[in-house]
């Protein structure tokens, strides 16, 4: 065996190499003083907090609801609502940015008191996310008017309706002028300048015709450049959030305007980084934030670890949701919607610890994506056949998508399997949890996100946390984890990948107290279902690559969490062991990765989901301690 002894922060972290059993450890048993187990004592399915607001609401909110909302169509459809070169005035980007202008600006009329009628972009996808959210709104009784384009909610007049004013044109002082074929920054500036200026946002393409209707021009962005929006608007926005986004897109734009936040692009053409990037910009506004800001959308065409890790230094948490719509409306009044949801959880006493065998669980990659949870998360990967028999280990954005969707997020964790665990998703957001807040003040402002992620978790019944790290093993990670750790005592365990590759820990463990005195493992990923084509790297590949590393390591008893990269697509190769023939035209993903892995083991292993991995290795790593805290529990 053996023991790499870190002396971490006052505590004492081991990392181990192989596996051997707790009378082989020093310290297993965690002293009587430090354990409180009158505190432990109870039914372990009842150990989860009311809900309650404990700081963990850190999103924008839309406080007041309006008592009716058009809905506005012909924008979200599947394809072409962010295409130049459309010359129909309800098409293409022109027509997205106006639509989005429009909901913004009405419903931050509606917060501000001024209107009664809000907007919603109307989802011609129809999918389950926005029909529960729609539906949820409509449970409040706000009522739908009816459904117009932009175009005619812009330039129409409308009588009352039941005692309401529909009309929302007069809500607008004028229009911000775009030139989104010849400048795509322009796009970026008017989506600051809308709020400011409190105009929707015309085109070049539509001018005369909003110019016939009586509108006036407040500013013109078809010349005007990002670093030319920072320089004219910080002032006048709001820094308790931003919005980053391409600038070909016309995502977020309504939350922005909505909040009064300011919009960023990092490429100054959209996808292409070698035509110039706004680096230095970003790097100043992430330091006008105000502190632990969250920062909502995506970059296309650059590696995320350039904006991410930017982010995360200066203590600022990503929330991935380029492709999400309608958040000031869906996410109305969150925080007095929230319901004492609870994830299904398995009770340690029910896990046979006798049973020795090589124990594998999988676990699906990419949770902190709230685009992908309000899009296909539930069709494409949660409903798959196989995840319940692979006991395949979910990771969620527990308080962001509960704060952005309550009603998807309750979906999500109704639709939970019994073999699934649910997993908290990299801590609150996308940050590297070894680097959080290094170029600020680092101790207040991660044991502040480490007590807010503690609050969602311990409200829903989720035992496990998932985080990333540059470096896993290093001091900075290692004080990370004793942070979420040391925040949360019905944590059970952390599941942790390395940016990158994901198995960089190579299914190390290490070990910190919690408060009770309890020993918590942060247990690295060991191998990761990675599809690159025509190679395997030396820890990532196909499920036959993975399932041959875990049998020529299998022992009488070992423990190894499998990283399922959710992106990367697999073929069914029957029986045969090539280690590279998966990687060619197939279609498998997610759970079905996983099972094909599995099918390339044999009766030495046996697959569990993460929460009952991590009770087997604290029974088998410290079994006098885990034997204490389950003899008061039932």
């Amino acid at each position: 065996m053996k023991l790499k002894i870190l002396p971490i922060l006052g505590v004492l972290l081991i990392t181990i190499s192989s596996c051997n059993s707790d009378s082989s450890l020093p310290n297993t048993k965690a002293p009587e003083s430090t354990v409180d187990a009158e505190k432990e004592r109870g039914v372990y399915a009842d150990k989860y907090d009311a809900i309650s607001d404990a700081g963990q609401y850190t999103f924008p909110e839309m406080k007041i609801a309006p008592k009716k909302y058009w809905s506005c169509v012909g924008v979200l459809t599947p394809n072409g609502r962010n295409d130049l070169g459309k010359t129909n005035e309800n098409e293409g980007l022109q027509y997205h940015l106006l639509c989005q202008s429009i909901s913004g600006l009405t419903n931050r009329a509606v917060d501000e008191g001024k209107s009664d009628i809000g907007v919603w972009l109307y989802d011609h996808e129809n999918r389950d996310s926005y029909k529960l959210s729609l539906e949820a709104l409509q449970s409040m009784g706000i009522k739908e008017q009816g459904m117009q384009t932009g175009t005619e909610l812009a330039l129409n007049d409308y009588g009352p309706s039941d005692g309401i004013d529909i009309r929302i044109k007069d809500l607008f002082d004028g229009y911000i002028l775009t030139d989104v074929e010849n400048n795509p920054e322009s796009n970026i500036v008017a989506s600051v300048a809308s709020h400011v200026y409190n105009s929707i946002i015309v085109d070049i393409r539509d001018k005369d015709k909003y110019d016939a209707a009586g509108y006036e021009m407040k500013y013109d962005a078809r010349f005007k450049t990002t670093r030319d929006s920072w320089k004219e608007f910080k002032d006048k926005c709001n820094n308790k959030a931003l919005v980053v986004m391409p600038v070909q897109t016309g995502e977020l734009r309504d939350f922005a305007i909505k909040n009064n936040l300011f919009v960023l692009n990092i490429n100054k053409l959209n996808g292409n980084a070698s035509s110039g990037q706004n680096l230095d910009i970003f790097e100043e506004v992430l330091k006008w934030l105000n502190p632990g800001a969250p920062i909502f959308g995506w970059e296309q065409g650059v590696g995320e670890d350039l904006f991410v890790n930017r982010a995360s230094k200066t203590g600022h948490v990503w929330v991935p949701s380029d492709w999400t719509y309608n958040i000031p409306m869906a996410s109305l009044q969150y925080s007095k919607r929230q319901t004492s949801i609870l994830a299904k959880v398995k009770n340690p006493l029910s896990i046979d610890f006798d049973k020795k065998k090589n124990f594998v669980s999988f676990y699906l990659t990419d949770g902190d994506n709230i685009q992908w949870m309000m899009n296909n998360f539930i069709d494409g990967f949660y409903n798959d056949t196989d995840a319940n028999n692979v006991k395949m280990s979910f990771g969620i954005p527990v308080g962001n998508l509960a704060m952005i969707s309550p009603p998807q997020f309750s979906n999500i964790v109704n639709l939970q399997k019994d073999n699934y665990t649910l997993i908290e998703s990299l801590g609150g957001g996308y940050s590297y949890v070894d680097n959080y807040a290094v170029d600020a003040n680092r101790t207040e402002k991660l044991y502040t996100l480490a007590r807010n992620v503690a609050a969602s978790m311990r409200q829903h019944r989720i035992k496990i946390l998932g985080l990333i790290a540059h470096n896993v093993r290093s001091t900075d990670a290692q004080a990370g984890f004793k942070a979420f750790i040391e925040a949360n005592d019905q944590l059970e365990g952390i599941v942790a990948i390395q940016y990158s590759p994901y198995a960089g820990g190579e299914g190390d463990i290490f070990w910190v107290k919690n408060k009770n005195g309890f020993d918590i493992p942060i247990v690295t990923v060991k191998y990761s279902l990675w599809n690159h084509g025509s190679q395997n790297h030396s820890r990532e590949g196909t499920p036959a690559f993975v399932a041959n590393r875990l049998k020529s390591e299998a022992k009488d008893i070992s423990f190894s969490f499998v990283a399922v990269h959710a992106w990367s697509n697999f073929k069914y190769i029957g029986t045969s062991n090539d280690e590279l023939a998966e990687n060619q035209g197939g279609n498998i993903k997610g759970a079905g990765a996983a099972k094909l892995c599995v099918n390339h083991l044999n009766n030495d292993f046996d697959i569990v989901n993460a929460q009952e991995l991590i009770w087997r290795i604290r029974m088998f790593y410290k079994e006098s301690q885990t034997k204490q805290y389950l003899a008061v529990i039932k």
